[in-house]
């Protein structure tokens, strides 16, 4: 019912600031999710002979306890939920050593044809006959609200064939690097949570950042061209 990975942390996981990146968090969550669905027989490689693969749809995490540099080993669990008609919950935590909570978070997935891109129902089914009964949160990860651009800064850049993956678009985790280009931290500013809507398939090629600062709050939204490719919030907090 629930997988667990020890992991070594290593100096590029960690900011400027000598706290755990967000694209560290989001990419230790994606490897346990991967492993965990091989294991569980529903892996990329499983769901590919059905011309099938995992998307994600929406994450959010929690800074329970800030992870700086100079922590080396923590332990990621992750664990699935009964799935719906469409979606697939997946929840997660970092752990200490010690097994203190670090980090919660929570995550929404879907099945995909990789020809039509189309969602395709009923194509993973979990063989367990149990689920782990503890969820990272108390509510269901909504669609993030709109937020009108006038006024937002904006950040621009490029997309390039080094963010793909083997889906052929830009991997989940590589957005967090494209937000954290636009909105850098100050000194003793640190990420206390993020949650995001992954709304439309990014590809290599200009992308365009639009961002409004509400409170201790960051809003976001990206586009590749006229196409909105997802939206964030950062909640960021200081020392």
């Amino acid at each position: 019912m629930i997988y667990e990975k020890t992991y070594e942390l290593r100096v590029s996981d960690f900011d400027k600031n000598d706290d755990l990146k967000p694209t560290a968090i989001m990419d230790a969550f994606q490897s346990v999710a991967d492993l965990h669905a091989k294991r569980l027989g529903i892996g990329y490689r499983d769901l590919l002979q059905s011309d099938c693969v995992w998307m994600l749809v929406r994450a959010r995490f929690d800074v329970i306890k800030r992870i700086n540099y100079g922590e080396t080993q923590v332990v990621v669990k992750t664990w699935p939920h009964v799935a719906g008609k469409v979606d697939y919950d997946r929840d997660y935590k970092i752990e200490s050593s010690s097994g203190e909570t670090l980090v919660k978070a929570t995550s929404k997935w879907c099945v995909v044809n990789m020809k039509t891109r189309r969602i395709a129902l009923g194509k993973a089914q979990y063989p367990l006959t149990e689920f782990y009964p503890e969820r990272s949160y108390d509510f269901d990860l909504k669609k993030l609200p709109d937020f009108n651009l006038d006024g937002a800064s904006l950040f621009e850049g490029y997309a390039g064939e080094s963010t793909l993956d083997h889906n052929g678009h830009v991997n989940n985790v590589r957005y967090f690097e494209f937000i954290t280009d636009a909105i850098p931290l100050e000194k003793g500013e640190f990420v206390r949570s993020v949650e995001i809507n992954y709304i439309n398939e990014m590809q290599v090629g200009k992308y365009s950042l639009y961002f409004k600062k509400d409170g201790d709050n960051r809003l976001i939204k990206g586009f590749s061209g006229d196409k909105e490719c997802f939206r964030a919030t950062l909640t960021i907090n200081v020392e």
